[in-house]
């Protein structure tokens, strides 16, 4: 009797060619050690060598469920079909996981990274351990025609103990796997590169498990299931870069992989998996992991949103949940789904956490940096989720598949729709008992377009058109989103235009006091007061030697009130006065002014005192000569007279500059207040009109009564308007202190002007602290660099003992060099426990080990400047539980500063000797000083 024959091209046609790309392939393995009871699941790539290992630390496989499970299509076991295969093994301290695999297809996207892998998988079972099942698979033999599955053998072997296999023992198996090509007659191209990559397939994964970070582990004790895959595909690298996508946005490895586990909700539960996709540098010596939890939305930013709807929906689609907008929460909010006409929706019901943020800085609560924070991050990966069961389904919120034409409908009408799918980030939470009809296709391209998923989508445009409606309308009932915004564009208005007057006045400072460093540089005031003290002096002789002493107080007299005028004019002309209430806003032009400030205390002591000087003194004492003996009050009554003049004057025209002012802001005033009665009757006759044009004889009670309340609100919100709008303005005049007792003291300008002082310096200290991060990150960097180069080091001294037993002439070299490399070696080892990246968990650590820290880090430079470093009884039995990386530099900064202050002086006692110096750690109640002593 005929039968069906499986071609051997079935496995790249169910594998490879149904997942959509490398991405969702690994996202696929994800879900398999998720299956398998992971609790890691771990992807290390290294450019250098194009290797991709991916392990978990799952219930791996026995012998037997690799050749039942592994290598058989479309099992159905994580199915629990009746008919299948019994459901996977359960470890008994794990609760129990609603899978995620299905179609029993996901192993074949392993074909998808690379042509070649080696599978290790190391099984728990009810009778503990099993062997080590390592097998061996070329994807390329499955493109071939005129194969048939049940001729390709498949080598399989088993390792005891969990031993991996050696290179003799992979060698063996891609030597089996050739014999399926070797008997093949006429081979061509393709056979021939598939043998070449065999032979090429020298790895060894007892070398590879030496060099892998630390995690999934299956010596010893350990379990689970491992991919070492070589080389991988040329598409990775890639998709790790984003080679062939937008720089502003994610790579398709974080769009696939980042949010694995449902964690961006409030409250959520740990994931039960935790995930790491490390890309190695081509020097290996160190990596970076492209999906850790802080890179994917967190619960603060969706709690901190500038909206916020969460809740759940019915079997029938009815939304009941809270709307938050602007912090302002409306709980019990029902949003109803006519479309399902009383019967329940076939999707099931499910949940939703949304937040979203404003796309412009001035309509958002969030402080200016977070917002564009969060506008790049939302720009990279905003979009609504899909979890089942807490676990991802793709490609739902890949910012470029908005499966609710949210970015469609906006396009019509921004204002009437208002949401944004690159401003808003969520997720819809379903499970696999309670949303059944929602199946995935067999490629993970989504749902199948089947009825529950059309409802389900018909569902959720619904909420978020209905959603806009009730609160982000102009016309909405709730008013909290439009009030809110009006408030924030005015307070954004306020800001930029007061942004911009400071601005002008720092400009002003900044070219006043450049314009004075120049002169002062080129030394213009000692000129000028020189001139003017030659001028005077000039003056007091041809004074003396007139005869008339009438003449000579008269001329005297005159002198010095000429003189004074022009040394105020000359004070005047480098005289600078900062502006009230506007912050310098750099530290630059605060030094700048500093700067002046000693420099115009110079000019007054060394320029312009000795000026007044000589015109008090100069003209005293020519008097005397002169035999003339001036009236002091004279004198005094002259200068009063002057000093008379020129304050009425200057009064005068300040006052002028203040009436005019005035008059401006009144006349502004004025026409702001005439115009908003305008407003209101322009309202009051529109409303008028309309009731005019109303057949309100005609209509029915239902409709009389809709345009009464329709009239009454229009009416109302422009009569709330305007009065605010004027009792705004009132409140801005009685803002004005007009008692001359209170100025001079603390009033708004200045505290607006220290609270912009302190915003200005928050933010250069926020600039400095980024520096110092980024220095940081170089040490780092620099560390993992050297710790690699001092491994190979390491090794290489041990090779040079060797020669160096055997030749003296060797021996002196060898042991400097051992010598030198000790000592580096041993400063290399102080930065691990600085190393934040190394150390993410408390500790305790001790008082001593803090002395032999900072003896260790410092003891070349004590000994230099003889210096001790001591620590009390009570000290070294002290303990803080802390991470080391936080409270060492804080003693290693302390001590560095010590060590300057006493290396910097020598002190002796009465006879001459000198007094020891030491840097003494001893605990205070719970603090522990360290104080110097000489």
């Amino acid at each position: 009797m005929a039968g069906f024959k499986t071609s051997a091209r079935a496995v790249d046609m169910f594998g490879r060619q149904q997942i959509a790309g490398i991405p969702t392939a690994i996202s696929e393995l994800f879900k398999n050690a998720f299956d398998a009871y992971a609790g890691r699941m771990e992807v290390d790539y290294y450019r250098s060598d194009k290797l991709f290992a991916l392990r978990d630390d799952g219930i791996g496989m026995t012998e037997t469920e690799f050749l039942a499970r592994w290598l058989t299509l479309g099992t159905e076991s994580k199915l629990g079909a009746g008919s299948g295969l019994v459901l996977p093994y359960r470890p008994p301290d794990k609760p129990p996981r609603a899978l995620s695999g299905e179609k029993g297809i996901g192993r074949l996207s392993i074909a998808v990274l690379g042509s070649q892998v080696l599978v290790l998988s190391r099984a728990q079972r009810e009778d503990g351990v099993h062997d080590l099942v390592a097998a061996f698979l070329h994807w390329g033999i499955f493109e071939l025609p005129g194969l048939h599955l049940e001729d390709i053998g498949i080598p399989v072997r088993t390792f005891p103990a969990g031993r991996f296999p050696g290179k003799n023992d992979i060698r063996e198996m891609t030597e089996e796997f050739a014999v399926n090509l070797r008997g093949r007659e006429g081979k061509g191209g393709r056979e021939k590169e598939i043998l070449a990559d065999l032979d090429a397939f020298d790895l060894d994964p007892a070398e590879v498990a030496d060099y892998l970070p630390r995690g999934p582990d299956l010596c010893g004790g350990g379990t689970g299931t491992w991919f070492l895959i070589r080389p991988a595909s040329e598409l990775l690298e890639r998709d790790i870069d984003g080679v062939d996508y937008d720089k502003n946005r994610a790579t398709p490895i974080e769009k696939a992989l980042l949010g694995f586990a449902e964690t961006m909700i409030p409250g959520h539960p740990p994931p039960v998996l935790k995930t790491a996709f490390r890309v190695h540098a081509r020097s290996d010596l160190h990596f970076d992991d492209l999906i850790t939890e802080d890179a994917f939305f967190t619960p603060e930013e969706m709690e901190n949103a500038d909206h916020r709807i969460w809740g759940e929906f019915d079997e029938y689609g009815q939304f009941r949940g809270t709307v938050s907008v602007y912090g302002k929460a409306h709980p019990d909010h029902i949003i109803n789904w006519r479309e399902g006409v009383g019967k329940p929706a076939r999707c099931g019901p499910f949940r939703i956490d949304v937040g979203t943020i404003q796309g412009e800085a001035r309509n958002t609560t969030l402080p200016l940096e977070e917002h564009a924070r969060m506008v790049a991050k939302l720009n990279r990966m905003g979009g609504l989720y899909i979890y089942r069961d807490g676990v991802r389904v793709l490609p739902y919120g890949d910012t470029d598949f908005d499966w609710l034409d949210i970015e469609l409908r906006r396009s019509k009408g921004a204002g009437f729709y208002f949401f944004s799918y690159r401003r808003i980030f969520g997720a819809v939470s379903i499970t696999r008992i309670g949303n059944g009809e929602l199946q995935e296709k067999a490629g993970r391209e989504g749902f199948r377009e089947n009825l529950a998923y059309r409802q389900l989508r018909s569902i959720l445009k619904n909420f978020f058109i209905q959603v806009a409606t009730d609160f982000f309308r102009g016309d909405s009932p709730h008013e909290r989103f439009a009030e809110k915004r009006a408030d924030l564009e005015r307070l954004d208005e306020a800001r930029r235009k007061r942004e911009k007057q400071a601005s002008i006045q720092r400009g002003g400072l900044k070219t006043e006091l450049e314009q004075f460093f120049r002169d002062y540089d080129e030394g213009k005031p000692e000129q000028e007061g020189a001139a003017l003290k030659d001028h005077i002096s000039e003056r007091l002789e041809a004074i003396s030697g007139l005869k008339d002493t009438e003449v000579i107080a008269v001329e005297l007299l005159g002198l010095e009130a000429e003189a004074r005028r022009e040394l105020k004019a000359l004070r005047e002309k480098y005289a600078i006065t900062r502006p009230r209430g506007v912050a310098l806003g750099s530290k630059r032009l605060e030094q700048d002014w500093g700067h002046y400030n000693r420099d115009q205390k110079t000019l007054e002591e060394k320029v312009f005192q000795p000026v007044m000087e000589l015109i008090e003194g100069k003209v005293s004492e020519r008097a005397r000569k002169a035999s003339v003996h001036l009236n002091r009050r004279r004198r005094i009554q002259r200068v009063m007279e002057e000093l008379e003049v020129d304050t009425r004057k200057a009064i005068r025209r300040e006052k002028k500059a203040t009436d005019e002012q005035v008059d401006r802001l009144g006349e502004k005033i004025h026409q702001a207040a005439r115009k908003s009665p305008l407003r209101m009757e322009d309202v009051l006759r529109r409303a008028w009109d309309r009731f005019s044009r109303a057949d309100v004889e005609g209509a029915s009670e239902e409709e009389a009564v809709s345009l009464r309340l329709s009239l009454e609100k229009e009416i109302q919100a422009a009569r709330e308007k305007e009065a605010d709008y004027l009792q705004y303005l009132r409140a801005q005049l009685d803002r004005i202190n007009l008692d001359p007792a209170a100025f001079g003291s603390l009033d708004e300008l200045d505290e607006l002007e220290a609270m912009e002082q302190r915003a200005t310096a928050l933010e250069e200290q926020a600039d400095a602290d980024l520096e110092l991060t980024q220095l940081g990150m170089a040490l780092g960097i620099i560390e993992h660099e050297f710790h690699g180069h001092t491994r190979i080091l390491r090794d290489s001294v041990r090779d040079l003992k060797a020669w160096a037993d055997l030749n003296d002439g060797l021996k002196g070299l060898y042991q400097d060099f051992r010598n030198s490399f000790e000592h580096l070696d041993g400063y290399l080892t102080l930065f691990q426990p600085l190393n934040r990246r190394l150390r993410r968990s408390r500790v305790a650590v001790h008082g001593n080990a803090i002395e032999t820290f900072l003896g260790k880090l410092f003891g070349e430079r004590c000994r230099r400047h003889e210096v001790t470093i001591e620590a009390t009884r009570a000290f070294q039995k002290k303990t803080v539980t802390t991470f080391p990386s936080s409270i060492l530099p804080v003693f290693v900064n302390l001590a560095d500063n010590a060590l300057f202050w006493l290396g910097e002086r020598e002190a002796r006692d009465a006879e001459g000797r000198p007094i020891p110096r030491i840097i003494k750690l001893r605990p205070l109640h719970e603090r522990i000083p360290i104080s110097r002593e000489i």
